[in-house]
């Protein structure tokens, strides 16, 4: 895992020097740099794989071309074995040579053969060509941008900000995306002159010209099979899913929630691993009842013999504002990413490396959402007059933000059944709805974007995808928008905030494409969600683990706001300092104070994403960023 960087057409080595070391963070143990004519790199590394010779950049023996990378090859050996059979030598153990002579061999075509986690760039000095591919579903991140002279690239913007010619200014139609999603999709960023490379996609530069192209989907086409034969061919993938990211010449260990994903992790961790696996869980101070999972986390470890640890979280945790924000480079509202931040922190005294059980709710349909959409299916049967008089009485229940989520997805279900199962579930999965912005923007941001529609981005996902099933495209369009953009993004940048390594068997490619072949019923029957998977783990958990409700790592923020956190509420969102910004009208963001201090609306999302968004106001569009460091964060206490 590392920090990348690179400047093809007319640049500095001085540039590319600032612009590499703002990536430390990301590469704690070693710095290198490329340069030759029209092209420089660089790269920050973290070492994982072959410790003493893996080091970037790194060119091939005849000097054609040079690669820095980012990322993990989980089949890099069978490459490897490929490659040399064809003649190929090799100098090193790493993945990193394996990738590069693989692109040497076969071109762009190349990027098809990978099984992992990647973002890279690869020199050509013969054709004076740049490639530059993501990997998959976007666990690593790829920036890029255009100067006068030249294409560069990063992992993150702030290494791109470090360029003299790169731009700062806003852009309005990712600020609208944000308030809509609460991250800004690719391939826009908050900056209008920065772009994020798409996840399955590759980049080519030329002669000043870039071309885009998509080398992956997946494809909803269910086979009709038994259960049992789909539950076989699951366990035997997740397995191989599992041992192939147990690969680290460092200490690895888990990040165990004692829910279903990271326990079936866990688990088979704990069936290859040649010591007993090191487990990290997080408990709360407050909404300790609601919020925390360590009793089924130590459940787990007794069970599989792993050694646990647990990190409580306390309130003061969104002190960590500013240093999260550094990280993202732009606003994202999720507060999920403030605990990741923490369990990085804690987990990297430990640790290089921790698998997660990142986008099991994606790929085997574990999110509320889901059984929603069945049961709307159902519903939309009733007439429409008695379902519109639901609605009106679901809006009326008050949403305490106590972590009682029942009443708001009452309402929401309510609501989106009134509406298609597409605009039902934009409905659900936006948080500033057009109704809400259309109050919220002053008069200059609404003439900004009066020809602007944000919802076009998760409209035509759904429009992309073939299948004849509603759930098949919600599916689809999670698996595009929110486990890329939301959960993968913050996973990354909290947890490389740290040099920590996360690694998340399910998002394996193979065993995406392989659930998308499987019956929607086989993963959700009922009122039963990933019923597949349960299935696997059956023989590998303790049944209490099984039948236990979804929980979902998230922070008590409701609470939180209406206590500990309050003054942020004055502090960042003062009507003087609403309008001072110009962006939004300040009576409609102290009316969703109020309605969230009184219990009326669970608003805490809201608030939490335009504090968000005036902390990385005040970082990069005031004055310049502030440089990454930990210096700032809290120290959490660990119990054994």
């Amino acid at each position: 895992m590392c920090g990348i960087t690179g400047i093809a057409g007319q640049g500095s080595g001085d540039v590319i020097r600032a612009m590499t070391r703002t990536l430390a963070h990301r590469g704690p143990d070693g710095e290198g740099y490329y340069r030759s004519d029209g092209i420089a790199l660089g790269h920050r590394r973290l070492s994982v794989i072959d410790l003493e010779t893996g080091q970037q950049p790194m060119t091939t023996r005849d000097g054609r071309y040079t690669i820095v990378f980012n990322g993990e090859i989980y089949n890099f050996r069978e490459l490897r074995k490929g490659l040399k059979s064809r003649g190929t030598l090799f100098r090193t153990r790493s993945d990193t040579e394996v990738l590069l002579e693989a692109y040497a061999a076969w071109g762009k075509k190349a990027v098809q053969r990978l099984r992992g986690m990647f973002a890279f760039g690869v020199w050509d000095a013969r054709d004076r060509r740049l490639f530059a591919a993501r990997d998959r579903l976007g666990l690593k991140p790829l920036y890029f941008a255009r100067t006068a002279t030249s294409l560069i690239f990063a992992s993150e913007m702030k290494a791109l900000l470090a360029h003299p010619e790169t731009s700062r200014e806003i852009d309005f139609l990712g600020l609208d995306d944000f308030l809509t999603y609460l991250y800004v999709p690719a391939p826009r960023t908050i900056f209008r002159g920065i772009c994020e490379l798409p996840p399955g996609h590759w980049l080519e530069w030329r002669d000043g010209q870039i071309s885009l192209h998509r080398y992956w989907d997946v494809t909803f086409d269910a086979e009709s099979q038994p259960l049992a034969e789909s539950v076989e061919k699951l366990s035997a993938t997740l397995r191989e899913a599992v041992r192939l990211r147990l690969v680290s010449d460092v200490p690895l260990g888990v990040f165990l929630s004692g829910g279903l994903d990271s326990s079936t992790v866990a688990a088979l961790m704990a069936r290859f691993a040649p010591e007993p696996v090191k487990a990290f869980t997080l408990g709360f101070d407050e909404g300790h009842e609601r919020y925390c999972e360590w009793e089924y986390a130590q459940e787990v470890g007794e069970t599989i013999g792993a050694r646990t640890q647990q990190l409580t979280v306390p309130a003061q945790s969104a002190e960590l504002l500013g240093a999260v924000t550094r990280h993202f480079d732009e606003p994202f509202g999720n507060p999920t990413s403030l605990l990741i931040y923490q369990l990085s922190q804690v987990g990297r005294q430990h640790l290089t490396v921790a698998l997660v059980g990142d986008g099991g709710d994606e790929v085997f349909l574990g999110y509320p959402r889901y059984r929603g959409v069945a049961l709307g299916e159902h519903y939309r049967r009733v007439p429409g007059f008695l379902r519109n008089l639901a609605a009106r009485a679901a809006s009326r229940l008050p949403e305490p933000g106590n972590g009682n989520h029942l009443p708001r997805r009452m309402r929401e279900f309510a609501e989106g059944c009134c509406q298609s199962p597409e605009r039902m579930y934009l409905q659900w999965v936006s948080y500033f709805g057009s109704a809400l912005r259309h109050r919220l923007y002053s008069g200059d941001l609404a003439g900004e974007l009066r020809d602007y529609d944000s919802s076009e981005f998760l409209l035509s996902l759904f429009r992309r995808c073939k299948s004849a099933e509603v759930i098949d495209r919600v599916n689809y369009v999670d698996l595009h928008s929110f486990l890329p953009f939301n959960i993968l993004r913050y996973a990354d940048r909290m947890s490389m905030a740290h040099g920590l390594e996360l690694r998340a068997p399910f998002t394996d490619h193979v065993l995406v494409e392989q659930m998308a072949r499987v019956l929607w019923r086989y993963k959700l029957r009922g009122n039963q969600s990933k019923l597949i998977l349960r299935k696997v783990a059956e023989k590998l958990l303790p049944r209490r683990i099984l039948s236990r409700p979804k929980l979902g790592l998230n922070p008590p923020m409701g609470l939180w706001l209406r206590g500990q956190l309050k003054p942020l509420l004055r502090e960042y969102l003062s009507p003087g300092q609403v309008r001072q910004r110009g962006y939004f009208r300040p009576a409609v963001i102290q009316e969703l104070i109020g309605d969230h201090l009184r219990g009326r609306r669970d608003n805490s999302l809201h608030l939490w994403a335009l504090i968000s968004l005036e902390e990385w106001h005040r970082q990069y569009l005031d004055v310049n960023p502030i440089p990454v460091s930990n210096s700032a964060s809290l120290t959490p206490a660990v119990a054994q």
